[in-house]
């Protein structure tokens, strides 16, 4: 999802795929090689501690229909990489937190089964429209009705006035980093990105209930508010007042008519979309003051802006959905147990179960190791596991099924037996992704405190400066040394294209034809020649050289490759270029380059809805693009071309001001867009109901079964 950082994007894309946009992904850190038995048709074949073997031929058993029983049909085990890292809607933007919100809470509208830009109610009753009134004439006021009957896992019931607390919590505690800049657009303009903005706004002027022009929201852009903690305690209470009260206003309950009503600064195209992820999902207003949370008074809601580490709600939940919290042990397993009296009695799409959870027990473990995580499968002890795409040789064997995703009709095809339909495993491929992997250049890196990424902090041949990625020609020699196609052979095996926007295709600004890079090794090298960077005694940066760590989240083979690729090019082209690769945990990858410390970082996006706004703003303008410390002069073109895409209705104007940024991206040379592939999903034969919709987090338990 998610500035949704992915955390198992590449494996988004290959074993569901999964994310994390936000985008772990993938197998074995760089100096650790994984066990992998030898097998023979499942079985493992082991040496046993003897001299002489006898070897004795067996009657053949009569021919019979294969038939696939699992050890345990109400116990679903999922083996995947990533740890979540928050159970708070309000902050969760990563993939691996949000798979456990999207089966513990539940929003206003979701997905219609597998199809990303169409949708059901879910707490509401309808999907608001101008046609059924729920959306007014100018497209400014949209009304949803709420579902009644349903309760919380507490047993409270849901109320709008819940439902209208959960998204005015969400805009106050928003934050730099959390998804809510997704929300905060709508109601207070393009580019309004943070409630740290809506505070200065107030600070410079702005009146409560403003239609906020953009010089203002341009010069609140730049507030040194926006994720200081410290500094918004500072500012005048009745600054702050006005700021929740203004909040407040424009999402309003009727908990007599049963509605909550959003008004809206500006028709907002993507509103319905933006809504159905987790940032949307409705909290028990009463259970959230109760357990140390804002209860909804505009005296306090300060104490809970950009709140992290210390969120109460990291690691507890009470939604709405079908499953419940039983335990998190963190780095190691999640466990969900269903939710006895689940409220949706009726299907909210052909086909979808109803009642209590068929699967009672939702077990996701994590296991970076891709040896243990064969074993498990191969074992029957995992029904899905994530499967590096450099390992689908190893699995295939298992395949006695499989169907390929027919893109025509927007669904997956039938499952064919395979030539060894006697096997385990049910085979998806083909699969289109949502999602993609960035490399991205940090122009000002983080040195306080020290910074072991960058060796010596000095162009000396040990390490890097500060400033090393700010000149162009640096950032031009990578993406010369990048090897597109080694990428796409080595780990999608030749199932991935070269992308060249940010948009995805049939989105406006894609361009099959746009400006792009190519691996060049004596471009790479004219490149750092040109560059005016010079050492502390006068050489040139060709000369001296550099040494810096790049880092990737261990078990995600995809970056592991990526980070291979680019050390070994680099290498190759002066061998003073070293690119150390260290793997570390996820959460230390977000943490880090949140607070600008990675000299370059690898970062995957799954996107939240499914227009090129929500690729433009978070990589140009948002969480990625903060994080890369852009100058002032080459911010405001960002800023200013994604405020022109989101707010013009045009088709091909859009089209139009989206190429226009491709260009600048291009020109800059601002990141190394990495393949776009297509994925696999692996599952035992036991398995049933699962269906591929590629902007789910994760894995939505609620429609599986097993044998």
């Amino acid at each position: 999802m998610r500035n949704k950082i992915l955390t198992v994007l590449s494996l988004a894309l290959v074993a569901i795929m999964v994310a994390a946009c936000a985008a772990p992904t993938t197998s074995t850190g760089p100096t650790q090689a994984p066990v992998v038995n030898t097998v023979v048709n499942t079985v493992v074949v082991t040496s046993a501690p003897q001299t002489t073997v006898q070897v004795v031929t067996a009657t053949p058993a009569p021919t019979q229909a294969v038939s696939f029983k699992s050890k345990d049909p109400t116990t679903f085990v999922y083996a995947t990489i990533g740890d979540m890292v928050t159970m708070d809607p309000a902050q969760a933007y990563d993939t691996a937190s949000g798979e456990v919100i999207q089966n513990t809470y539940e929003t206003l509208i979701f997905y219609d089964k597998d199809k990303p830009a169409s949708f059901v109610p879910m707490l509401a009753t309808d999907v608001p429209s101008q046609a059924n009134g729920g959306i007014s004439a100018d497209g400014k006021t949209v009304t949803f009705k709420i579902r009644q009957g349903v309760k919380f896992h507490n047993g409270d019931a849901m109320t709008p006035d819940d439902v209208a607390f959960s998204l005015i919590r969400g805009l106050l505690q928003s934050g730099p980093n959390s998804p809510e800049w997704i929300l905060t657009e709508p109601f207070f303009g393009p580019g309004m990105q943070d409630i740290s903005m809506v505070v200065q706004a107030l600070m410079d002027g702005a009146k409560v209930g403003d239609h906020l022009t953009a010089d203002q929201i341009t010069k609140a852009s730049g507030t040194a508010l926006d994720g200081d903690i410290a500094g918004m305690a500072k500012v005048d209470p009745t600054v702050l007042k006005n700021t929740c009260q203004w909040v407040s206003s424009l999402i309003t309950a009727d908990d007599t008519a049963g509605t909550v009503t959003l008004h809206l600064a500006q028709p907002w195209g993507p509103l319905i979309p933006a809504l159905a992820n987790s940032w949307g999902a409705v909290m028990d207003k009463k259970w959230v003051g109760s357990n140390k949370g804002w209860d909804g008074s505009c005296d306090d809601w300060v104490k809970f802006y950009s709140i992290t580490d210390q969120d109460p709600f990291n690691g507890i939940e009470n939604g709405t959905g079908p499953y419940t919290l039983s335990k998190w042990t963190q780095g190691q397993e999640i466990d969900l147990e269903a939710f006895k009296g689940y409220w949706a009695t009726t299907a909210l799409w052909d086909g979808r179960p109803t009642g209590d959870a068929k699967i009672q027990h939702a077990v996701i473990k994590i296991v970076p190791e891709w040896g243990t995580r064969f074993s498990m499968l191969q074992a029957g002890d995992a029904d899905f596991a994530d499967v590096p795409r450099a390992n689908v040789s190893q699995v295939d064997p298992l395949v006695g099924e499989s169907a390929t995703y027919d893109v025509a009709k927007g669904a997956l095809g039938p499952l064919t037996p395979t030539s060894t339909p006697d096997q385990p495993l049910r085979l998806y491929k083909g699969l289109p992704s949502l999602a993609q992997d960035t490399l991205m250049f940090n122009f000002n890196i983080n040195t306080q405190g020290g910074n072991p990424y960058i060796g010596s902090g000095k162009l000396d041949g040990k390490g890097i400066p500060a400033n090393f990625f700010s000149d162009v020609n640096v950032r031009k020699g990578f993406e010369y040394c990048f090897n597109w196609q080694t990428m796409i052979q080595q780990y999608w095996l030749g199932e991935a294209i070269q992308s060249y926007t940010l948009a995805l295709p049939g989105m406006p600004g894609y361009d099959a034809e746009g400006p792009h890079y190519t691996y060049d090794a004596t471009k790479c090298a004219d490149s750092f020649k040109a560059s005016t960077l010079k050492s502390p005694d006068g050489k040139s940066l060709w000369d001296t050289g550099f040494t810096f760590q790049l880092v990737y989240n261990n078990g995600n083979q995809a970056r592991l490759t990526v980070a291979q690729i680019l050390s070994t090019n680099l290498a190759k082209v002066n061998k003073k270029f070293v690119v150390q690769i260290l793997g570390v945990p996820w959460p230390t990858i977000l943490s880090e380059y949140q607070n600008s410390r990675l000299p370059a970082f690898i970062i995957g996006w799954l996107e939240d809805y499914h227009d090129p706004h929500d690729w433009y703003q978070p990589f140009l303008v948002g969480t990625y693009g903060a994080s890369q410390n852009f100058p002032p002069a080459l911010k405001k073109i960002f800023t200013d071309g994604v405020t022109a895409g989101a707010t013009e209705v045009d088709p091909a104007k859009r089209d139009a001001i989206y190429k226009s940024l491709n260009q600048e991206i291009y020109d800059n040379a601002t990141m190394i867009l990495l393949p776009l592939g297509t994925g696999r999903h692996y599952e035992q034969r036991w398995v049933n109901g699962w269906y591929y919709n590629p902007i789910y987090s994760g894995v939505y338990f609620y429609v599986l079964s097993k044998n």
